[in-house]
Order: structure tokens, then sequence, then C-alpha cells
């Protein structure tokens, strides 16, 4: 059970369970990796530099960004910090001291990252936010698996024992060294012998041994049915994570065999990790790039569709359900296709976070007015003869301004609620960080990008970390210009210029102006549009 005297701390740990549920919506989930990560990509990045793979303006970016994040980060001394801006001075080279300085101080943060945030929360030197993506992004950058991490957390927060926000870092930080990275083993059982030259191998199991493996796992065999299978060996720092690494594994081979036989791999849709006590799906959770919007105005079939919105739609798919190099390069090819200018490619980063920004306003607002209206249908009578999420946004957004706003039950709607109050209060500067926050994750995309195509890197530090927290944002753009093609009739890099006026223009004076972001004119009705 949480034990704190500053309330926060309570919201703190309830918005580090969300960040780590796979489940949420785009503009409730982790959109940025961990300052570990990050200076562990910067000393990448310099060496991928020298080989020609990156530019020294995509460098400078990191380097920048990297700096500015620590410069307010409670977890880094001052000393340290002073150390960091010294190798940033010039662009660090390959191999020089600068160079390797940041990867110094990358593994010294590393050693005790989570407890200097526990110190941090003991000297109330902490915000809600900036402690929950934080954690959050380290923990997920470092391997562990989302689901381990929220089981971890949440048996800790509902056990009887009191425990504190600070004292829940340091069981983290105790876990980390507790659960290194380790072999695991996972059984692949296939439903139809692969074809191979020489025949089954003698290391894989073959019918009644594929039972008695799982029986001396503990895995119920009921409906197990399969001629072959081989054990894996994967590492991961927990079970959820080696049937990811299976995943990716079993994702090789089916490429593989497709291209050296012209057939599929038919496999059980199961994996079976040693040590668990239930099966894993072969087929991996969506990674959440959702385009509603083709649902919504029903063109899912249609045949008269834009040929560039069509093939950016089609190379996008990729980004859900392809293997990491070919989901970023399909991925990126769709958002450069429709947002870059034609003299510099990384500008569609920037165009896509500035619609993504425009687009969450309104999607929280949306969210939170269903939920306030379930739990308090007396206080929001308002929203009952409310027609589109528009109108509905608009409502609470008033609410939120005018002091009206309902206390919800559920402390993630509570934390919901005080972050639209500080945009309301102040939109220009909170709509520039969102931005900015948003911007770095797709600048990333591009970099991976550029690593797989130009430089056959598959194994980039930041590969995994940038899959994870971009598909839901790229999705979430896209539905905004696939709308704005289809209902509005803009071209997307009209959209964009309409957006980038609107964050403009956006003030404390007129707040409500934040739900017409996107909006023809600033007042077009929308029809219901879903959350966006």
């Amino acid at each position: 059970m949480l034990t704190f005297v500053n309330p926060l701390e309570n919201i703190a740990a309830v918005r580090l369970l969300e960040f780590l549920a796979e489940t949420k919506p785009w503009y409730r989930s982790l959109w940025g990796i961990g300052v570990v990560l990050a200076m562990e990509e910067l000393h990448e990045a310099c060496t991928a530099m020298r080989q020609g793979h990156l530019s020294e303006a995509a460098i400078k970016r990191m380097a920048s960004s990297l700096q500015k994040r620590v410069g307010v980060h409670p977890g880094f001394t001052d000393a340290e910090k002073q150390f960091l801006g010294h190798q940033l001075q010039q662009v660090p080279r390959a191999d020089g001291v600068a160079h390797f300085g940041i990867r110094e101080l990358s593994a010294r943060v590393s050693s005790d990252y989570l407890t200097r945030w526990g110190r941090a929360v003991t000297g109330n030197r902490f915000t809600v936010e900036h402690f929950a993506r934080s954690v959050a992004a380290y923990l997920l950058d470092a391997g562990f698996a989302g689901q381990y991490l929220h089981n971890f957390i949440k048996a800790r927060l509902d056990a009887p024992e009191l425990i504190s926000l600070s004292q829940l870092c340091d069981a983290l930080q105790a876990e980390m060294l507790a659960s290194p990275r380790r072999e695991f083993e996972v059984l692949l059982a296939f439903t139809s012998t692969p074809a191979r030259l020489n025949g089954v191998p003698s290391s894989w199991l073959q019918g009644a041994a594929i039972i008695a493996w799982l029986k001396e796992h503990g895995f119920n065999t009921a409906g197990v049915r399969s001629p072959v299978a081989m054990v894996l060996k994967v590492q991961a720092r927990d079970p959820f994570g080696a049937a990811k690494a299976a995943r990716n594994e079993v994702d090789r081979y089916v490429a593989r065999a497709l291209i050296a036989t012209g057939e599929p791999l038919n496999c059980v849709p199961m994996l079976w990790v040693k040590g668990s006590t239930a099966p894993a799906p072969l087929k991996e959770a969506s990674r959440g790039v959702g385009v509603k919007e083709l649902f919504r105005e029903d063109r899912v079939f249609s045949t008269g569709a834009s040929q560039s919105v069509d093939a950016a739609l089609e190379l996008l798919a990729h980004l859900e359900g392809s293997s990491p190099t070919a989901a970023v390069a399909g991925g990126w090819a769709a958002i450069e296709g429709l947002l870059a200018d034609p003299n510099d490619r990384a500008t569609a980063a920037d165009n896509l976070a500035t619609l993504v920004t425009c687009s969450f306003p309104r999607a929280e607002l949306t969210a939170l007015s269903y939920r306030a209206q379930r739990t308090h249908p007396g206080q929001c009578q308002e929203l009952e003869g409310a027609q589109t999420n528009r109108e509905r946004s608009r409502i609470l957004a008033t609410m939120i301004v005018d002091g009206r706003m309902p206390e919800m039950s559920s402390v993630a709607d509570q934390a919901a609620a005080a972050r639209l109050k500080k945009l309301l209060a102040n939109p220009g500067p909170e709509l520039r960080t969102i931005r900015e926050a948003i911007g770095e994750s797709f600048h990333r995309l591009y970099r991976q990008r550029n690593l797989i195509l130009h430089g056959a890197r598959l194994d980039s530090v930041a590969l995994t970390a940038s899959l994870r927290t971009v598909a839901k944002l790229v999705g979430a753009g896209m539905d905004r210009i696939t709308h704005g093609h289809y209902v509005q009739n803009l071209k997307p890099l009209e959209l964009v210029a309409k957006a980038n006026l609107a964050l403009a223009l956006v003030s404390r004076e007129l707040p409500l102006g934040c739900v017409d972001l996107l909006e023809v004119g600033g007042a077009a009705e929308d029809g219901n549009q879903g959350p966006l």
C-alpha cells in the first residue's frame, strides 16, 4: 500500500502504471525514451556520423535535446550537468574524448538512476509527469516488458505493507540488479514439418518429446498438436520480454523460409517460455497504429482515394504489423511522402509533430468528458445535449476553466484534469513543450530509418524504443491527415500550415481555441470524429 505525505506521490505512482499499460490511447501513452538511452543513442550516432549514415545537423539536434533534458533533471548533480555541457560544446567526434565522456556519464547515471529519483522524491524535487515519464521510459529502455513492470509495481502498491514512492524507486532499482538480461528457453512448435535440405535437426523435439518438455515445465498440454518443435534461446530480463525476443527470432525464420522455399512456416500460434505459468501468443500485440477516420468516413473500400494518401496508408500498415526494420522503413516512407519539404526530408518529423500536438487537447478532453458524464451525471448535465466531440470538448474545457469540473474518482483521470487545467491556463508554452517531445520521437524514427537503409544497422540501441514510442503517435497524425483530405478537402501541407498558424496564435486569453486548432477557419463543425 502506498503511503505518502505529498498527494502528488500517489498521482505519480498511478501515472507510472498508466505509462506501463500497453493498451492506453496515444494521448496518455509514453512519447519518448529515457535520458540514459538518449546518451547511449548520441554515443552511437557519433560513430554513425563518421560513417556517413547520419548528418552533423542530426547530431547537433540530439545534443541540444539531451543537454536541455539533463539541465532540468533532478537526478543529475550540478557537476554532472556541467560535465555534459563541456562534452557538447562542440559536436562530439567518434572515438574522441567527448565521445567517450558521454558513454562514461551514461554508465555512471545508469548504475543508480532509480535511486536518484528516490532521493528527488524525498526532497520533493519532482513533478508528476517528469517522474512518471522518466522512470517508465528508463525501465522499458532497459529491456523490461511493460506487463512485467506493471505487475511488479501493482503488487507492491496493493500489498498490505506500507511503501512510499521513494521506497518503490529503491525496489525497482533492486529489481534492475536482480533481473539482468539472461538466457530464456522458448519452445516454438510447428503445425507441419518445415522443409529442410537435411531433414529435422537432432536438437529439435519431435512427437512425444514436445509434450514431455511442456509437462516438465508445468504447461497444460491439452490441444497441443505438433509434429516438430525447436527450443529457442533468447536474452531477456523477464518472461514477457523473452516471448517478445522469441517473436523477433520467428519473424526472421519466417522471412528466410519464404524467400528460400517460397513456402510459409506453419507455426502453432503460441510460445512457451520456460519459467512461465502460461503460454504467450505468437502474434505480438498491436503497436497501436490506428487511422480510425477511414472507418468513420466509410473509406476502407473506397475506390476514389487520393494516390498520395492511399500510398501512404499502405506504407503505414508496415508500422503496425511488420518486423522492426520494415516497420521503421515503411512508417517513415509514409510520413515523408506526405509531409516532407522537397529540400529537407527531416521537416516531415516537425510537420507531423505539429498535427499530433494540435490533436492532443481535443483527444484528452473528449475522453475525459465521457468519463465525467458517466461518474458525475448530475454535475455534467451540459454534456447531455452535445452532438459532437467538438461540442463536448468545449463544454468540458469551459468547466475546467471556470473551476466547475467535478473531482474524478479515478486518480488517472484526476491527473488528466490537472494536465488540462495547466494547458488551458497557458496554452502556448504547454503546446510547444508537447510538440518538442513528439517531434523528437519523429526525428528519432527518421534517424533509425537512415541507420537501417544507409548503414544496414538492424541493432541500433534505440530501434525498439523508437517503435514503442512513435507507432501510436504516427497513427494519430495520419488520422488527422486522412480527415483533412476526406472531410476538409485539404492537402497534408495545407493542414500543417493551418496547424502552425493555430499554434502561433493560441493564447491564455482564448483558452477554448485549443479545441479548434485544426478546424477550417477555426470554427468549422467536425461531426462525430471520435477522440481526435
